[in-house]
């Protein structure tokens, strides 16, 4: 009997240790990265609020229950200061109370995004005591000397006031969620970055662009040099000599005024998460709003973290752990291999919300070993093709029949990015095991570009092609054909998964003579990293074993194992 009390005891204080496990950001592999929250790693398979969608209780209780339904295991949630300090010195953190509850009772993390001195480089966010006392909350100045509606960077008192609340917040969750876990990452300010000019030009900004380059970056541009960012490297001046201010260290011109302010922004962010860390230490990361469509410094966000710069954020800001990409522009394939960097791991904290973002999602995750996706203003989206955004919000749901509205509806009418959302629940244990190795790998098809190849640890070659490439579908024929595309698994020797839709898959040796026939494909759902088949496959279905197909509008898990002739 005391033995049997022994080993009880042994195994609640295990259970009890493992549910205190440090939630923590874990490094896996080349640039890759993934939370871990109460004991076991996570993708964020998620989406972001509207910036207004988390201010009422009324509205976190039915968009949480909506985002449940469709399969998020992560909300990005705005925390906005106006609404925390609404008088300065007086807190006010009952929505972030609100916040914690309802994410919990739908099984959700939680990503809190704090809208501080920032938001989309404006002051917008900040209460209205900071506003209105311009004499002690500076503002930026353009060259003219007129103020601009953006806090200076460079102002104690705008630091200390936005730490406190920021501090404030921290103390709050290190109190009240530690155990639970819920908020598994902090968003530091939103889209940070100078509008109308490149820099703060106020007289104490000028002092300082005049005056030498800081020692703390001077050191770490040395000690980098190697592995400096190729932009920054090509703006050293060679000629550049010790005590070198900033236009002589990086030349004088409008980049080297936005590196300043990179610098201005980073350090001041330094400080908001040095301070934060220190009373509960969650992982960190800031979001970028993009240098696109030709624009100079100015036209869009000045000193923001865009990747070029990724240099002075590391340097002058080591307490951030990622740079987030926010996509609103074309090119998505080159923008995530901006973002995805051997000291970057790829975060996509905010996206256009569109159907497209179904491919999207398994491109991030299977290729660039994603830690999370998330399109903006999830709550729009629509659970099924049959409603429309925001048809669920006239569900009351207090009422448990209406919560389930949606259960009996079949995977087949489901929109685009819940379906690719679930198959991507469940595949996730298998995707982090294989999170940064040889064994996943992922392709993005369109229009212009309709096949890819991928060569598996088993030296074959996967030909991977848009389903249209065949044919035979409605829509084969059009201009413009929709984007497609899939996850491919290594599960052992010639044994694969493909997750997806609107792909064909063929299998050849990549080297030497020989043939690739194909063993078995079978449909298949997964269960806690274990399969159940839906169907076997064959005849029509692989075109008597010629290849594995998903056509365009199914969203399908597939296993199939190959053999050699």
């Amino acid at each position: 009997m005391k033995n049997i009390l022994t080993i009880l005891l042994l195994c609640l204080l295990t259970t009890g240790a493992q549910a205190q496990q440090k939630l923590h950001l874990e490094h896996r592999g080349n640039s890759s990265a993934r939370i871990v929250a109460n004991g076991k790693p996570m993708l964020m398979i998620g989406g972001e609020l509207g910036n207004s969608s988390a201010s009422t209780p009324e509205d976190v209780k039915r968009t949480f229950s909506h985002l449940h339904k469709m399969g998020l295991n992560t909300v990005l949630v705005p925390i906005s200061w106006e609404l925390i300090e609404p008088q300065e010195g007086t807190f006010d953190m009952s929505m972030l109370g609100v916040i914690l509850t309802e994410a919990r009772r739908n099984k959700l993390k939680v990503v809190l995004l704090w809208f501080g001195a920032w938001k989309n480089s404006m002051s917008c966010y900040a209460p209205e005591w900071f506003k209105r006392d311009v004499k002690r909350f500076p503002r930026a100045h353009t060259p003219e000397g007129k103020p601009v509606e953006e806090a200076s960077s460079l102002s104690k008192n705008v630091l200390e006031a936005d730490k406190r609340a920021f501090c404030r917040i921290m103390a709050y969750l290190r109190d009240y969620d530690a155990h639970e876990q819920t908020v598994i990452m902090v968003q530091v300010e939103n889209e940070i970055g100078m509008i109308e000019v490149p820099r703060d030009y106020s007289a104490d900004a000028t002092r300082m662009y005049q005056s030498a380059v800081p020692r703390q970056l001077t050191d770490y541009l040395k000690s980098h040099q190697k592995s400096l960012h190729p932009y920054l490297k090509a703006k050293l001046q060679p000629q550049a000599k010790a005590n070198a201010n900033w236009p002589q260290l990086f030349g004088d011109d409008i980049y080297t005024e936005e590196i300043f302010q990179t610098w201005t922004y980073a350090t001041y962010v330094e400080q908001i998460a040095k301070s934060g860390r220190e009373i509960y230490d969650l992982p960190m990361y800031v979001n970028v709003a993009l240098n696109s469509r030709n624009r100079q410094p100015g036209q869009y966000p000045s000193g923001g973290p865009l990747a070029h710069l990724i240099d002075l954020w590391h340097c002058g800001a080591p307490s951030i752990d990622v740079l987030g990409v926010d996509i609103y522009d074309k090119g998505i394939r080159s923008w995530l291999s901006k973002y995805h960097l051997p000291n970057n791991p790829l975060f996509v904290p905010e996206i256009r919300l569109e159907d497209k973002d179904a491919m999207y999602a398994l491109y991030a995750f299977g290729h660039h070993g994603a830690m999370g996706f998330c399109p903006f203003s999830i709550e729009d989206y629509p659970l099924t093709t049959a409603t429309k955004a925001n048809d669920w919000k006239q569900i009351d749901v207090s009422q448990d029949d209406q919560l389930n509205a949606f259960s009996s509806v079949s995977s087949s009418s489901f929109s685009p990015l819940v379906a690719s959302y679930q198959l991507l629940r469940q595949a996730e244990p298998l995707i982090l095991e294989r999170q940064g190795t040889n064994d996943m790998d992922a392709v993005l098809l369109d229009s212009e570009q309709r096949e890819a190849e991928i060569v598996t640890p088993d030296g074959i070659r996967l030909t991977v092609r848009h389903s249209y490439t065949l044919g035979w579908e409605a829509g084969a024929k059009d201009t413009e054909w929709p984007e497609t595309a899939c996850i491919i698994l290594r599960l052992g020797k010639e044994d694969y998964l493909v997750i997806g839709s609107g792909v064909v898959v063929t299998f050849s040796p990549e080297k030497g003579d020989g043939c690739i026939g194909l063993a078995k494909c079978e449909e298949v759902t997964i269960d806690d990293g274990r399969q159940h088949i839906v169907r076997h496959l064959n005849g029509d279905q692989t075109h008597q074993g010629r290849h594995v197909r998903i056509p365009v509008g199914a969203f399908q898990i597939q296993h199939f194992k190959l053999y050699r002739y």
